[in-house]
C-alpha cells in the first residue's frame, strides 16, 4: 500500500471513529432520558371488525426507540474504523453504510408517523417495511460500482417506494389540521427536517449513480446525515418530553 492510500485508509478511519464517537453521545442523551422516563409514549392500536376493537395495546418510549436508531449508526461507524484499518473494500464500507441506513429509515419512519397521529399496527408495520426495503434497495446499487448505468433501476424502484411513507405521513398531518387537531409545532417542524435529511441521502446516493461523488466521499455525506437524523430525534425527544430544557 502506497503513502497516500495509507493516508487516504487513516483519514477514512478518523472520520468513522469520529462519527461513532458523534452518534454515541447522541445515543447516551436519549437512553438518559429513556431511564429518567422523562420521553412521551406513542400509542400503538389494532383495530379488529368486531364488536369490542382491541385499540390501544402498546406503547412506544420515543427516546428509547430514537437510542435504537442511532445506536445503529454508531455501531456501523465503529465497526467501519476497525474494518478500515484491516483493509476493508470500499463496497463492504457502502454496505454496511447502507445496511445502517436501511435500518435506521424504518424505524424514523416509524416514529415520525406515531408522532403525526398514525397509531394502527398493520399501517406503522407496512410504513416501516416499506422505508427499510426502499432504502435496502441501494446495496444492490452500490454492488455496481464500476458501471453506474446497470444501477439504475435499484435506486429509481427505492426511491420511489420512499416517497409512500412520507406521503402517509403527510395525509396524516393534513386529516389532522383538517380535524382541528394538528401536531404540535415542533412536530410539524422537525418532521420537515428529517424528511430533508432522508432526502439529501437519497440524492447523495443519486450523485454517486452518476459518477459525481467517491465512495469516500458519499461515506462522509452519509455520516453527517445519519448524525443529523439522531439530533433530530433528539430534539423531539426533548421536546416533547421535558420543552422547558429548550427554553
Amino acid at each position: 500500500m502506497s503513502k497516500v492510500q495509507t493516508a487516504a485508509s487513516g483519514a477514512e478511519r478518523a472520520v468513522h471513529a469520529a462519527a461513532a464517537a458523534a452518534h454515541l453521545v447522541v445515543a447516551i442523551a436519549l437512553g438518559a432520558l429513556a431511564l429518567a422516563q422523562a420521553s412521551i409514549l406513542l400509542p400503538i392500536a389494532l383495530s379488529t371488525p368486531v364488536v369490542n376493537p382491541v385499540g390501544v395495546f402498546a406503547r412506544v418510549d420515543l427516546a428509547a426507540a430514537a437510542t435504537i436508531v442511532v445506536l445503529i449508526g454508531a455501531g456501523a461507524h465503529a465497526a467501519l474504523a476497525v474494518w478500515i484499518t484491516r483493509g476493508a473494500s470500499g463496497f463492504t464500507v457502502r454496505a454496511v453504510q447502507l445496511i445502517a441506513f436501511a435500518q435506521a429509515s424504518g424505524i424514523t419512519v416509524f416514529l415520525v408517523a406515531q408522532l403525526n397521529g398514525v397509531t394502527e399496527a398493520g399501517t406503522l408495520i407496512l410504513l416501516y417495511a416499506t422505508a427499510g426495503a426502499a432504502a435496502g434497495l441501494l446495496w444492490l446499487q452500490a454492488r455496481e460500482t464500476g458501471e453506474h448505468r446497470r444501477a439504475r433501476w435499484p435506486f429509481s424502484l427505492g426511491a420511489g417506494l420512499a416517497v409512500v411513507p412520507w406521503g402517509i405521513v403527510a395525509l396524516s398531518q393534513i386529516v389532522a389540521l383538517i380535524a382541528g387537531s394538528p401536531p404540535s409545532p415542533i412536530v410539524r417542524a422537525l418532521t420537515v427536517l428529517i424528511l430533508v435529511v432522508a432526502a439529501l441521502g437519497w440524492w447523495t446516493e443519486r450523485r454517486w449513480q452518476l459518477g459525481l461523488a467517491t465512495d469516500g466521499r458519499t461515506a462522509l455525506v452519509h455520516a453527517a446525515l445519519s448524525l443529523a437524523n439522531g439530533i433530530g430525534l433528539l430534539v423531539l425527544a426533548v421536546g416533547l418530553g421535558r420543552p422547558s430544557a429548550l427554553l
